[in-house]
């Protein structure tokens, strides 16, 4: 049991893991995640020899500080088995303590009373989300298919084409939940009823007047999820967004740029 202990590689111990009937390795990230502990550490390093210091670095380095997407489910692919490994005598340390998702810090936009943000949407862009949603769960069928196909390729080491249709797949159910979520929490804004005098908002166009070079140009302010700048549709939350919002044509606004603070002139303001 020593001499095991000892020599064991990081490629023998997943497969003992996974040809143990009585472990979990069903899981939609199993293959992939372990593939990839493979790759990442070679197959022939030898188990014993990866300290807690490598644990840590490797999991904030594959979930890239929790960004992406499942990243918690993707960790507990490798805890289960560092976790089986140590309960088994394979391992003199426990390691799987060490695979955490280092939280980032970020600013909470929700309400102070519990309630879901309110996302203002002009027609147009409800209809797109709408459309795109759509879009996405007519994929749904076609990548399970592919990750399907691909599972059938039992290799633990290299099995590009089932890692790619799994991360297709995470990406689109983000997606949709990202959509259903902001859906579920719109107002749509409909700008041809705003008044002729009301303030600049959702859905607004706005032609703005540079107080230095006297060029004018023309924007739409629209949600986060609407912006285009190659169409001059700009978020609410952008440094011209913020700055014309709730202002009236007439006023004067100053923004924060690349290039310095920039005056204009509110021109005109219309749906």
């Amino acid at each position: 049991m020593l001499e095991q202990l000892e020599t064991l590689t990081v490629i023998e111990a997943i497969s003992k893991y996974l040809n143990n009937p009585r472990t979990k390795t069903d899981g939609p990230h199993t293959e992939t995640e372990l593939g990839r502990f493979v790759q990442y550490y070679g197959s022939d390093r030898v188990l014993k020899e990866i300290d807690p210091a490598e644990v840590g670095s490797y999991s904030e380095r594959i979930t890239d500080g929790g960004a992406v997407p499942q990243a918690a489910e993707k960790l507990q692919v490798i805890r289960g088995f560092l976790s089986y490994m140590r309960k088994s005598g394979h391992l003199q340390v426990n390691l799987a303590q060490h695979v955490r998702i280092k939280k980032n810090r970020v600013r909470n936009n929700k309400p102070s009373d519990g309630s879901q943000e309110i996302i203002e949407l002009t027609p147009d862009g409800h209809k797109q989300l709408n459309s795109e949603l759509e879009t996405l769960k007519l994929e749904r069928p076609r990548i399970s298919e592919d990750i399907h196909k691909a599972a059938q390729d039992k290799d633990v080491k290299e099995n590009a084409p089932l890692e790619a249709a799994r991360e297709q797949q995470a990406h689109i159910e983000s997606r949709i939940t990202n959509i259903e979520l902001q859906l579920r929490n719109a107002v749509v804004i409909d700008p041809k009823k705003r008044k002729k005098d009301a303030r600049v908002g959702i859905g607004a166009k706005v032609t703005l007047k540079d107080l230095v070079s006297g060029k004018e140009q023309g924007y739409t302010v629209v949600s986060v999820s609407e912006s285009n700048p190659l169409q001059n549709k700009i978020s609410n939350v952008s440094p011209v967004g913020k700055a014309v919002m709730k202002r009236v044509a007439g006023q004067q606004i100053e923004v924060n740029t690349p290039l310095g603070k920039q005056s204009f002139l509110i021109v005109k303001v219309s749906a």
